[in-house]
């Protein structure tokens, strides 16, 4: 037993040492931040999913104090209120072997609630408050203007006013749609780290089966009640005036929107593989859709509304064909 908690111990602090390597990589080299930023909790997953939750904090402790020595501790704290959750649920939710539609909607809960609290945390460590970086954004404006002006740049037909009137809009069109833009970052982050942490722990031979080929992915039938719920508030909020209703609606579709792209992609990717279109043909399409991006873009998001309800899939795939 005892030999077993020293290796338990060991692979903690190998795990930690790894998960501050990846963070300290994106830091010192901001090209990499992003990525890093996302995957760095991948070893905690992987010794949570191998040994126990509560090793996996541990060593997300230790990890923690450990970079909070280089990055100092305001930055170290930010990062791991914003991930480290993430890859504790994920870890504990692979080891009891939780289907992956179930860890999906954990993970983006947790990043969402994750982002938000980073959010506040900043806010009450700089003193700025949570509308301050639109703020920052307005106040940018008359700046931008004057340095157009002064470069000739708005003599090519855009009137001062005109341009204003430009960047006025797409401030208030990014007020309007910051809760989406927040839910669609957190949903983002969940999904490319479970992607990546799935496919490690599949190497390792830590679980066996995870989600089905991309052209078998299908949101649930009930997901279009989300869609009816973001319309039904936009022409309520129209209608009577309501913004509060109309700037809800507007964002669950926002949110909507690439959740029902991505389920057209992988029904058109579902269509290919059933009609078996050469490679050639499939480039073609492909071009064809890339110059015709809006067109297509509406045909993905329409074809993903109706595919959960119809379910055109489960009725041309063979009965004998799984996922």
């Amino acid at each position: 037993m005892t030999e077993g908690r020293v290796a338990a111990l060991a692979e903690g602090a190998l795990m930690a040492a790894l998960t501050v390597v990846l963070v300290l990589t994106g830091y010192f080299i901001p090209l990499f931040q992003v990525f890093t930023n996302i995957i760095w909790t991948v070893p905690i997953v992987v010794l949570t999913v191998r040994r126990s939750l509560r090793l996996g904090v541990m060593a997300t402790f230790v990890a923690g104090l450990a970079i909070a020595f280089f990055t100092g501790p305001l930055n170290a704290t930010l990062l791991f209120v914003q991930f480290a959750g993430l890859g504790l649920v994920y870890g504990h939710l692979f080891k009891v072997k939780a289907r992956p539609g179930l860890v999906l909607i954990a993970g983006g809960v947790v990043s969402l609630f994750s982002l938000l609290l980073s959010l506040v945390l900043t806010s009450k460590l700089t003193g700025l408050p949570l509308g301050g970086l639109l703020q920052e954004f307005e106040t940018t404006v008359n700046y931008t203007m004057e340095f157009y002006r002064r470069t000739g740049m708005l003599e090519s037909g855009m009137t001062p006013e005109q341009f204003q009137a430009a960047l006025t809009g797409m401030i208030n069109l990014l007020k309007l749609l910051l809760p989406g833009i927040l839910i669609s970052a957190s949903i983002l982050a969940a999904f490319v780290n479970y992607l990546v942490a799935e496919k490690v722990l599949q190497r390792l031979g830590l679980i066996e089966r995870g989600l089905p080929p991309f052209r078998y992915w299908q949101l649930p039938w009930h997901a279009i009640w989300g869609v009816i719920a973001g319309l039904g508030l936009w022409q309520l909020g129209d209608y009577y005036g309501l913004a509060f209703a109309r700037k809800v609606g507007i964002n669950i579709l926002y949110v909507y929107l690439p959740l029902l792209a991505g389920n057209g992609l992988a029904a058109v990717s579902f269509i290919f593989y059933r009609l078996k279109l050469a490679s050639f043909l499939k480039a073609v399409l492909v071009i064809v859709a890339m110059i015709n991006l809006p067109m297509a873009l509406v045909s993905l998001v329409t074809l993903g509304l109706f595919d959960p309800f119809f379910s055109y899939r489960r009725r041309i795939n063979s009965p004998g064909e799984g996922e």
